[in-house]
């Protein structure tokens, strides 16, 4: 495509983005950081005594009020000021709901940028959570409710732009008491009650609050969308502009990609008309160098620049990266129409993938103020090294930040990403349905354009109770669907699991999707090898199994006189104890309580041990079964439950049976039980699964069987052809158990290339009356069921000397 000279000029000055000179284009200034001040009012208090009315002064009302981050949440504030606890110390938590009860006043003195005068100028909030009140300079700005909506006030005329030596400027935030039915805001705020949730209620100015300054054109946002064909790409940009004056103005926009040795240019003449309108066109990229996830390909991003040019002046600009790449979804096979109606395999740029993957889980942390850039790199780097493809956001939690699906982005991880409706039966009148809208609407344009994001979904198990099947839950569901589609060609689904006996009488079909939860829920009910095989789902959006953290980071938040014994605050900390009890005994035929080293590292073998016969079981059923996300990846606060990888960055022992069993070849054993008796007959199915595009047309394939003390008892090697995407079963391994055998044995299995081994998998099997196991593990289950019965499911459940020491 030939270059337009004139746009290549202007583009030229190394300091375009970063400019410092007033003349040019956009320019920010973030006022986020460490420099806010924040004050605790009664509800009310703060408008009565004229808070609102504060002037920027040296040594004025709020010179001795606590120091306050942006973004940040009011718990963090209050706990680097010393008014609060550590929360997630021992039962904390709930020790810090009186927070909750109040306002909270927030404000910021500035000074404005010298380059910033002469422009428009836009005071942009990217988020605020919950609702709030804004007042500039005594003026009252507006109020804003919803956390994932950005809302912004043009301040042009109301700043302040002498330049002492101290700041003129007070920006003032009321933060209003954070809601407390979930009802009300479903969709507008994330859960903060559930069974690994205490109730506390987060709230703050979780996201950056900047002065941006522009010209009278500008851009507000974009979209992009790409299409493949034979060696070229045709990508299709629009581009949502606003005009602040009252007269039509001509101007000429320009897109530019850059990537490896390529640049692409494509211009466009404008008449802009005053108000907002968009911009739509497209153009053609040769030999376009595509994002793929990182298994199947180069997660390859082209540099972004989008200009308007008015003659020799750019008037605005964005930059920005974009990743070419395109979804379609195909049906699953193997499934009749009334079992499965809805496409659920994964199709990138032309090629199936199988989501090897894990629900997020996070934030890394559940108060704003504690996360950080680098701890996002660090547990998104940790998922791609355990082999995980795909993070599932579920409606528990919000839709993450730009930080976190820009490091996706580069890491070649694909996101699936739930709206926040979770577990209720939601409202349908209108100004709550108004409200919705403007946050999926806002969350969607945030996160459109990053190529890492694969799906978006309304709603998590809110087809479950008969509440549900009567409510207009699914008509809601659909609606924002419907939201969804008109600003991206990224698919939706409405909820997960779509097959639950509820969603079924609603009108979905019976093999859509389930959460594979029993197993833990109900542990000792029913052994792995009996509940996983049963389900036959196109997809398992959640696989639960958990465990306790390293003793290390137990002792970070467990008091020492809990520690061993357990005590409440493993309780409060969300353990189920008595299922990992069960669990345990499933693995190993003892509980593993002992000592406390004994029952850690036992919890976290027997979560990696349920995980590897899960994620095994469906990944052997591709292409009929197109996914598998375990529950979770990390937890937002240091409990004790699903996480792999815990909120201190500690990984688990399961942590490593994950990342085994979602090696993209992998080498894999099917077995009807875990236990077998000396003297029987082992038999059992291998398979190689193979997520690459890529054939092995000659591999060796070796099996060795080794007792409990590592001694070889028998081996086999044969050769195997493994084609490209694919799940193949190959021989039956049998073997004749010694009558000498006790404890356990090992199952080991390679795969070599020449001298290469690429991959490796283990088994740890019991040597045991499978019978008399399940019946022990039962009676376990009853007990454990009598206490939920008779206590509730709460944590007192484990502690009843609670009630008896009253």
């Amino acid at each position: 495509m030939e270059k337009n000279k004139d746009f290549f000029a202007l583009e030229a000055g190394s300091g375009l983005f970063e400019a410092s000179d007033s003349s040019i284009v956009r320019i920010t200034q973030d006022l986020s950081g460490k420099t806010w001040k924040m004050e605790k009012m009664r509800v009310g208090q703060g408008v009565s005594e004229g808070i609102h009315l504060l002037k920027s002064e040296l040594s004025g009302n709020n010179f001795s009020w606590n120091a306050a981050q942006v973004p940040g949440d009011v718990y963090t504030d209050l706990f680097l000021a010393g008014e609060l606890d550590d929360p997630f110390w021992g039962r904390n938590m709930g020790k810090a709901k009186w927070v909750q009860e109040y306002e909270w006043w927030y404000n910021r003195a500035f000074n404005v940028d010298k380059n910033l005068i002469g422009k428009d100028i836009e005071l942009i909030f990217e988020g605020v959570d919950f609702s709030c009140e804004v007042w500039l300079n005594q003026k009252y700005l507006g109020r804003h409710e919803g956390m994932y909506s950005s809302f912004s006030f043009q301040v042009t005329d109301l700043l302040d732009y002498s330049q002492p030596h101290v700041p003129v400027n007070l920006l003032t935030v009321k933060l209003d008491p954070p809601p407390k039915n979930q009802q009300n805001f479903a969709g507008m705020k994330h859960n903060f009650s559930g069974d690994y949730l205490t109730g506390l209620i987060p709230f703050g100015i979780w996201q950056p609050v900047k002065l941006v300054a522009t010209n009278r054109l500008r851009l507000e946002n974009y979209r992009v969308e790409y299409d493949l064909h034979k060696n070229a790409a045709t990508a299709v940009f629009y581009i949502e502009l606003s005009n602040l004056s009252d007269s039509v103005l001509e101007a000429e926009l320009n897109v530019s990609m850059t990537g490896r040795d390529q640049q692409i240019t494509h211009s466009e003449p404008l008449s802009v008309s005053p108000g907002t309108s968009v911009c739509t066109f497209s153009f053609e990229i040769e030999d376009p160098q595509l994002w793929w996830p990182y298994e199947l390909g180069e997660p390859f991003l082209y540099d972004l620049n989008i200009l308007i040019a008015d003659g020799k002046s750019i008037l605005d600009s964005l930059s920005d990266k974009t990743g070419i790449r395109t979804i379609t979804m195909q049906m699953n096979p193997g499934f009749t129409e009334e079992e499965s109606r809805i496409p659920w395999t994964f199709v990138i740029n032309g090629k199936p993938m199988f989501l090897r993957s894990a629900c997020w889980g996070g934030q890394p942390s559940f108060f704003y103020g504690r996360n950080s850039t680098p701890k996002y790199r660090m547990f998104l780097e940790k998922a791609k090294e355990a082999n995980i493809n795909n993070l599932r956001i579920f409606g528990w939690h919000p839709a993450e930040t730009d930080e976190f699906y820009t490091i996706c982005d580069q890491l070649g991880i694909t996101v699936w990403t739930n709206f926040s409706f979770a577990t209720q039966e939601f409202k349908t009148d209108q100004p709550y349905i108004e409200k919705v809208t403007k946050e999926i609407q806002s969350t969607v344009i945030k996160r459109r354009n990053h190529p890492s994001n694969i799906m978006w979904m309304g709603g998590e198990e809110v087809y479950f109770t008969e509440a549900h099947v009567e409510s207009g839950n699914k008509q809601l569901m659909e609606y924002i669907g419907e939201v969804t589609h008109q600003l991206t060609n990224t698919p939706y689904a409405d909820a997960s699991p779509l097959s639950s006996r509820e969603a079924i009488r609603m009108g979905y079909a019976t093999k859509e999707s389930m959460h594979a939860n029993s197993h833990y829920y109900a542990a000792g009910a029913i052994f792995m090898e009996d509940y996983y095989p049963n389900l036959d789902y196109a997809i398992i959006p959640e696989l639960t199994a958990a465990s306790a953290p390293n003793i290390d980071s137990l002792k970070k938040f467990i008091p020492s006189d809990e520690l061993w014994p357990m005590g409440p605050s493993w309780g409060y900390h969300a353990a189920d104890i008595d299922v990992l009890k069960n669990l345990n005994y499933e693995v190993f035929g003892d509980t593993c309580t002992g000592t406390l080293e004994e029952f850690v590292e036992a919890t976290q073998i027997a979560q990696g041990t349920v995980a590897q016969f899960a994620l095994e079981h469906f990944r052997r059923q591709k292409p009929h079964v197109s996914g598998v996300s375990l529950c979770h990846f990390i937890t937002n606060w240091p409990i004790i439950k699903w996480d792999i990888i815990d909120y201190y960055g500690q990984t688990k022992k399961s942590f490593d049976y994950v990342k085994r069993s979602y090696q993209p070849l992998l080498p894999s054993l099917e077995i009807q039980k875990r236990r077998w008796m000396p003297n029987e007959l082992f038999r059992g199915r291998l398979y190689i699964i193979n997520d690459y595009y890529k054939n092995y047309p000659s591999l060796t394939y070796k099996c060795i069987f080794r007792d409990s003390d590592q001694n070889e008892l028998y081996s086999n090697t044969f050769t195997a052809s493994v084609t490209e995407n694919s799940s193949t079963a190959y021989e039956f391994l049998e073997f004749k158990l010694p009558s000498d055998i006790s404890n356990c044995f090992y199952i080991q299995l390679y795969l070599s290339d020449g001298d290469n081994v690429l991959s490796e998998n283990n088994y740890r099997l019991l040597v045991g009356d499978q019978k008399a196991a399940q019946e022990t593990a039962y009676g376990m289950y009853k007990i454990m069921h009598q206490k939920s019965r008779e206590y509730g499911k709460g944590y007192y459940r484990y502690f009843p000397d609670m009630f008896s020491d009253l």
